[in-house]
């Protein structure tokens, strides 16, 4: 009878301590996946604010072109404008 009891208590010893294993081993994944959640948070923050930064620079490079563009163009205007005026005084004379 001893023999029994002993067996049974060790094997809800041994049930115990599955038991324990297993939410230890749950605790450890459940902490994995908290921080393994805060990381991909951090880059996924870190990659929309970075992908923010280069379109917000994208659009003012886009603007000075343009207008470095449209400055480009008035000035050529005023060359074409010149040398039409010159052409014209030259072919009169």
């Amino acid at each position: 009878m001893k023999d029994e009891h002993m067996n049974q208590l060790l094997d809800l010893e041994r049930q115990k301590l599955a038991i324990q294993f297993a939410a230890i081993d749950a605790a450890i994944n459940d902490k994995i996946d908290a921080q393994t959640r805060k990381i991909t948070d951090a880059v996924s923050g870190a990659i929309a604010l970075a992908a923010t930064d280069i379109r917000t620079e994208i659009l003012i490079s886009r603007a000075e072109l343009k207008q470095d563009i449209s400055d480009v163009r008035t000035e050529l205007k005023a060359d074409i404008q010149r040398l039409e005026h010159k052409l014209d005084t030259h072919s009169h004379n």
